[in-house]
């Protein structure tokens, strides 16, 4: 896993570089512009959905962990998900306004309102554990929706979020794998769920 994370990380790096590039020479274009073509912006309008409701679920399993988290450093990082996902839906919002005029609220399935509810209900320690695998996985499905977007999104704007989303919630995802080894003796955890090893 740590591979293939150091291997996005530098893919999205790239990206950002060839992105500067090709802004310096060339012609901008309207920012209110939709995609040029409609696969183009049906990817777009599918994916700023997508990771609007996304993000919306982090946020809220993040207010969660302000109340239940343990260590005080968990509940910082929580702050932080909350704060920085909640900015980039208002953000991903105005886009799809602005391109396609597109109005949309976050929207979450019963499962996953019902998988909050018994995490809500779970002592300190279980809590912690769970979040944090929880959050793992969470960030590692962001992950790879961003990577895709790096070769279809048409907006620039929209590839840097894309990169940004990478980088943060790769290092996010090392942090948390780190805890629940440090604390919790869960070591190696993967995103799907597995686990290499354990000490």
């Amino acid at each position: 896993m740590t591979f293939q994370i150091t291997s996005l990380r530098h893919r999205a790096g790239a990206c950002g570089a060839a992105l500067a590039l090709t802004a310096a020479g060339a012609v901008p274009v309207s920012a209110n512009e939709p995609a040029p073509t409609r696969a183009q912006a049906q990817y777009e309008v599918r994916f700023l959905t997508n990771m609007i409701d996304h993000h919306a679920m982090a946020s809220q399993m993040a207010q969660i962990c302000l109340v239940k988290a343990v260590h005080e450093e968990l509940g910082t990082l929580c702050q932080q998900i909350i704060t920085a996902q909640q900015q980039e839906i208002v953000t991903m919002q105005g886009w799809l306004q602005d391109w396609y005029g597109v109005s949309y609220a976050p929207e979450m399935t019963r499962g996953d309102m019902q998988r909050m509810e018994r995490m809500s209900e779970m002592p300190g320690a279980e809590f912690e554990i769970a979040f944090l695998k929880s959050m793992i996985r969470h960030h590692w499905k962001a992950i790879v929706r961003a990577s895709g977007c790096l070769d279809r999104a048409y907006h620039a704007e929209l590839i840097q979020m894309c990169e940004d989303i990478i980088i943060a919630q790769a290092n996010e995802i090392e942090t948390m794998r780190t805890w629940l080894c440090q604390w919790y003796a869960i070591c190696h955890y993967g995103p799907k769920g597995n686990v290499a090893a354990t000490h």
